[in-house]
């Protein structure tokens, strides 16, 4: 037996056959049972009052998360054999969502992104250290060494 609004009025308790005209898919009902009044397109057993398939095994995949192939290019243009990897675990990520493991799919996209950065990273530093020991330190050396003369 259930129980359904109409309006703000409680009506019930009602068989379903008794249901059958007066109820809307959106109209809210409640059976013992119920935690909560549910809207009766959501009640399994009044469906059939709607012809509203039952798609409660159907699963939305969430959007494919970004498998930063791009960034994992980029890696491998600088050099990087973190970008290998990095590419490697993108196109793992692409594969993952394909299959329908949502999860698995992120943590590779995720673990790409990283391993790209590390790799990006790595490389700017090197070449701060070049252009500091390599192009400044010479100068600074003559620099030095000309003020070195200068106070002989």
């Amino acid at each position: 037996m259930y129980y359904y609004r109409s309006g703000n009025t409680q009506i019930g308790p009602v068989s379903i056959e008794q249901m059958r005209n007066a109820i809307t898919p959106s109209t809210y009902v409640w059976a013992s049972g119920m935690p909560y009044w549910k809207q009766a397109s959501e009640v399994p057993e009044l469906r059939m009052l709607f012809n509203v398939a039952d798609n409660s095994h159907v699963t939305i995949m969430p959007p494919k998360p970004n498998n930063h192939l791009v960034l994992s290019i980029i890696a491998i243009l600088a050099c990087q054999p973190l970008g290998i990897v990095a590419v490697i675990m993108s196109i793992l990520s692409d594969s993952s969502y394909k299959r329908g493991d949502y999860n698995d799919a992120v943590s590779k996209a995720k673990l790409a992104k990283i391993l790209s950065l590390i790799g990006l990273i790595s490389m700017g530093a090197f070449f701060v250290s070049f252009i500091l020991f390599e192009i400044l330190l010479p100068v600074l050396m003559l620099s030095l060494s000309a003020l070195a003369s200068i106070s002989t």
